[in-house]
């Protein structure tokens, strides 16, 4: 599978189980308003207000999504208190406050409130990539802004949330560049908007998007 390995590569001391994926979307498929899940779990999205199929992705076509039409792709998720989001992305334009990579949402119709925003990660018109994480009656961990992003260069983007260590992270090609420490368990979710975060889309690029319910450390 393509994008197993590419986060393998991209995260090379850590590694996964199979049992553990929620989902892969590999943005192949070119054409319709459903992108198919590539893991066999059948978590296929819905495409809201039709971002475009195009063919130059980072490996293979990819979906376009652009700020103004405020669409994204939703996927129905497996609850995991532990979660790893990783996804190649590459912005055209800051042209919103805050561009939407994803959001992790408690119901299907949340109206973009910030407050079901689980997981979330974007990128803001200062070019810094951000992000959030809800644990269950700790209110909003933000993170750092430590990374800024140019346009039209791919990036792998990753998040990794350990309830272990209770600590969530996130990645820019493979180098961590931020992390929180929280507290409890992440609050209860069922869907996911790829391309989206509260009411601001992408602009831009999204390709080889997997979301795993953990990761382990390798021994190798």
């Amino acid at each position: 599978m393509v994008l197993a390995l590419c986060l393998l590569v991209t995260l090379p001391r850590l590694a996964f189980e199979v049992d553990d994926v929620i989902g892969v979307w590999l943005f192949d498929d070119g054409k319709g308003d459903t992108a198919k899940d590539s893991s066999g779990n059948g978590n296929d999205g819905k495409l809201i207000a039709k971002p475009t199929w195009v063919k130059n992705g980072k490996f293979g076509g990819s979906l376009e999504f652009t700020a103004t039409k405020t669409h994204n792709v939703r996927v129905p998720l497996t609850y995991s208190d532990s979660l790893t989001v990783a996804m190649w992305a590459s912005y055209k334009n800051l042209a919103s406050n805050n561009i939407g990579l994803i959001h992790i949402q408690a119901g299907d119709l949340d109206n973009g409130n910030p407050d079901t925003k689980i997981v979330g990660m974007w990128v803001e018109n200062s070019s810094l990539l951000w992000g959030r994480i809800i644990p269950a009656g700790a209110g909003k961990v933000n993170f750092a802004k430590n990374e800024k992003l140019k346009a039209d260069i791919w990036y792998h983007i990753a998040m990794v949330i350990d309830p272990q260590t209770k600590k969530a992270t996130q990645y820019v090609n493979a180098k961590a560049v931020g992390d929180v420490d929280y507290k409890g368990k992440l609050t209860k979710f069922d869907f996911a908007n790829i391309g989206r975060q509260g009411r601001e889309s992408w602009d831009g690029l999204l390709d080889e998007v997997i979301i795993l319910k953990k990761l382990s450390r390798s021994t190798n």
